[in-house]
Formats: C-alpha cells, sequence, structure tokens
C-alpha cells in the first residue's frame, strides 16, 4: 500500500500542520507513514518524537501500528511524565472519584433540608424514587461535566455567580460538590486527570527532547490540553502534526473545545491547513448523504470527499410498531453478514429492543475510530432520552461552555454523523410509526433528494 496524493503531501509537510481526515481516509496509516518518513527521511531520533492520543485504547492501537521506539501516550501520561521529571509528589485519584464523592453526597441527603428542595424540582414523591430514576442519572452526569468543563477551562469561583442566573438549582449542587471535591483532593495531595494536565504545564520551563510532536484526535482537544502541548511546541522550538476530523467532534459536553480546531492556523505560527479526500470506507452516496447532513452546522469546515465504491441505497429505514419483534427479525437476518454494529444514542438503549445481551451493541460515542461491515441504528425516537438526546444540552452548560449555535443540536447532528460513518456497506435503523426523530425526518428528505 502506498499513499496516496493527499496524504504523501501532509506526510512530506514541514509546516506546523492541521490535517483534516474524514472518516475512513486512512489518519492512521498517514500517522505511521509520516513517523517512517521523519526517521528515515528526515533523521530524526525515535526519542525525539511524541505521538499523543486520547484513550489508552487508541494509544495501543497506535503502538501495534508503529514499528519505531517512539514514545506514544495519553495526556495524562504526557503530563505524569512531566511531573516525574521536575519531582512533583502526588496521588492520583481514580476517574470515577468524582462520581463516587457525587453519590455520596446525594445519598447523604435523606436525612437533611435538602431532600424537599430535590423532590419538588424533580416531582419525585420519595428519595429512593430519585436515587433510581433516569433523572438522577442524567443530573449527576451533567454536574459532573460542568465541574470538568469548569477545570478544563480555567474558570474561577466568580464564574459560579453568573451562572446563578441561568439555573440557580443546579448551580448551587454543581458548586457544592466541586468544593467537596476540591477540598477532598487539597487534603490529600491528590490530582485528578485534569490536575496533571494543568500542574505539568505549570512546571513545565525548559525545553524538551521533542523535536515532533504528533496529536491524533485533535478535534477533541480542550484548552488545557492544547495548553500544555503548545507550550511544549513552543519552548523546545517543535513543529506540530495534529489530525482530526470537525465531523466527528463529540465530547464538547465534557469540556472538549472545537474553536481550537476550527482557528489552527491562528493559534499556531507558521502553520498550514491539509485535507485528506479519498475515504476507503464509505461508499459515495452514504458520503453524500452523511456530509449534507452534518454541514447544515455552520461552522464545520466543508469537505469533497472521494469514494471509489458505489452502494444505491445505502441507508435503509426500518419501521416497527414493536421494537423487540422489530430488532430481532432485522438482527437475525445481517448477523452473518459479514461484521456488525449495533449502535444508540444511550447505553440503556438496547433494553427497548432486546432482552438478550447482544455482544456487537454499543453507545454511538464508544464506536468512534471504529468501522463494520454493517450497521444498525437504534432509538431514533423524538423524545428526552432519544437521538438526539434533548438533556443534554442544558442552558447551564451553553452559558459555561458555548458551543456551535448555527444549529439546534449541533454536537448530536456531528454524533449522528459518526454513526451512520462507522459502516463499510449499509446503515439499517430503526424507526417508530410515531414519535420519529426529527433526524430521521431530515435523513429521509435527504436520501430521496440524493438518492
Amino acid at each position: 500500500m502506498k499513499p496516496d496524493e493527499y496524504q504523501l503531501e501532509a506526510i512530506k509537510c514541514d509546516k506546523n500542520l492541521l490535517l483534516i481526515a474524514g472518516a475512513g481516509a486512512g489518519k492512521t496509516y498517514t500517522i505511521t507513514e509520516k513517523i517512517k518518513y521523519l526517521i528515515e527521511e528526515k533523521h530524526l531520533k525515535e526519542n525525539e518524537i511524541l505521538v499523543i492520543s486520547f484513550t489508552n485504547k487508541s494509544v495501543n492501537d497506535l503502538k501495534k501500528r508503529i514499528n519505531y521506539k517512539i514514545n506514544i501516550m495519553t495526556f495524562h501520561k504526557l503530563a505524569m511524565s512531566i511531573l516525574d521529571e521536575y519531582h512533583i509528589n502526588y496521588k492520583l485519584v481514580s476517574d470515577n472519584y468524582l462520581d463516587f464523592v457525587t453519590d455520596e453526597f446525594f445519598k447523604s441527603l435523606q436525612n437533611n433540608e435538602y431532600i424537599n428542595e430535590i423532590l419538588k424540582y424533580f416531582r419525585k414523591y420519595s428519595y429512593e424514587d430519585f436515587l433510581n430514576n433516569y433523572d438522577y442519572i442524567e443530573f449527576k452526569k451533567l454536574i459532573i461535566n460542568l465541574i470538568k468543563i469548569f477545570k478544563t477551562n480555567n474558570k474561577t469561583k466568580d464564574d459560579f455567580k453568573k451562572l446563578f442566573k441561568t439555573n440557580s438549582f443546579l448551580s448551587k449542587y454543581t458548586y457544592i460538590i466541586k468544593c467537596i471535591y476540591e477540598n477532598d483532593l487539597i487534603s490529600s495531595n491528590s490530582f485528578d486527570f485534569d490536575n496533571l494536565i494543568i500542574k505539568a504545564t505549570e512546571v513545565l520551563n525548559k525545553p524538551t527532547k521533542y523535536k515532533y510532536i504528533i496529536v491524533d484526535e485533535f478535534q477533541d482537544t480542550s484548552n488545557i490540553r492544547f495548553n500544555l502541548i503548545n507550550k511544549i511546541r513552543d519552548i523546545s522550538d517543535a513543529t506540530l502534526f495534529c489530525v482530526g476530523d470537525d465531523y466527528q467532534s463529540i465530547y464538547h459536553f465534557s469540556g472538549c473545545n472545537l474553536n481550537i480546531f476550527l482557528n489552527f492556523t491562528k493559534l499556531i505560527p507558521n502553520s498550514t491547513i491539509l485535507k485528506l479526500k479519498y475515504t476507503y470506507r464509505n461508499s459515495k452516496e452514504l458520503i453524500n448523504i452523511s456530509s449534507k447532513f452534518v454541514m447544515k452546522n455552520k461552522s464545520q469546515i466543508n469537505k469533497e470527499l472521494i469514494s471509489n465504491k458505489h452502494i444505491d441505497k445505502p441507508v435503509e429505514f426500518i419501521y416497527y410498531l414493536k421494537p423487540k419483534k422489530a430488532f430481532k427479525k432485522l438482527y437475525n437476518k445481517i448477523r452473518n453478514k459479514g461484521s456488525l454494529l449495533v449502535l444508540g444514542r444511550n447505553n440503556f438503549d438496547i433494553n427497548k429492543f432486546s432482552d438478550e445481551n447482544i455482544p456487537e451493541f454499543m453507545s454511538v460515542h464508544a464506536s468512534k475510530g471504529l468501522e463494520s461491515d454493517n450497521v444498525i441504528l437504534i432509538n431514533m425516537t423524538d423524545d428526552i432520552y432519544g437521538f438526539p438526546n434533548k438533556i443534554i444540552n442544558s442552558n447551564l452548560l451553553e452559558e459555561l461552555h458555548p458551543s456551535d449555535k448555527s444549529y439546534l443540536y449541533a454536537e448530536e447532528r456531528r454524533l449522528f454523523y459518526v454513526a451512520l460513518t462507522r459502516t463499510k456497506n449499509k446503515v439499517y435503523i430503526l424507526v417508530p410509526l410515531f414519535k420519529k426523530s426529527i433526524f430521521i425526518k431530515e435523513l429521509r428528505n435527504l436520501t430521496k433528494a440524493i438518492l
């Protein structure tokens, strides 16, 4: 396999570069070829190249594909290596410690003055009803996300005062839990993952050994992650090679800032933008449909992806009255026709469609980066927990961490794009006869117009 003309241009580019790589465009292959070029043609030493990705899974995937002894790590491992180098002592709390603190706080409320306020707000008759309901799961998730956004955006206590105008109830509980959590960390000399990055950026004051920094999934970076990478680049006089796709930016709710991606050339000196234009996964017909769908978000970067694969009807709608019966029939029909992914907006969606454990099921968020011969998409309902999910678009979250307001449900739209583009062949979408998602109505019109 040889690089195509657009991959080759990116591989040989010597400037600070943002490479926009659409779904299935071969970004991982381009990264591996870039590293080969730097070592064999530019004669960089292996220890002068740093590769950053966002999860342990993606780091391990890259390690399997890269045949050189270079540093490949998450942002958190990078921050830990810097703190170790500067002899900073700390304890690291688990990633779910904030979740634990939040649970403990709400369990403790059963016998104090807050209980009636909470039950009134959520219209519950008992505290047990509240704690065992989706309302609590989503409420807790929103509080945790708000706290993380405060940290990833370097917000201050004064910022909370402004938020009380938007939702005083949610602001109050977020503030209380944040104070408990931060006091716990300080008293035990502990850091969470965000603290690691913030502290590493603070202490870094001398050049590193790195001459080339490669960042994968750059569309999912946050302010504090960008600050760390940019500081290394600046003080080490390193070159930055960032790869990502703004169409697949789906973690705004946890503090990622798409504006960093969109304003790359303004933020990084001597920089340029290139695009990979061939996709080796999706059919041309599916690309046309999914691209037009996601480009309703006006701030997205327009791409003209090229595919030599053609499928007449890459999207098939299956209407149902009884979800379990419809899912079983479809699942049995295509489960043996190559690999399969069953995707839902929420982790609990499968419970509505099957009584059994479906090994191919996962949330759309978890499917990012994966591909399959075929995809089944479920729970396309117009509901608070449907697709688009309506609870994630909290007014308070938007006040704190503004998103793309050019179109309603901008991030949910990108998430739906991710779901559509996991397939090599067809996407089968289970659609209720009543209360259809607004996305289904729109997609149906697009398929008619394009196909």
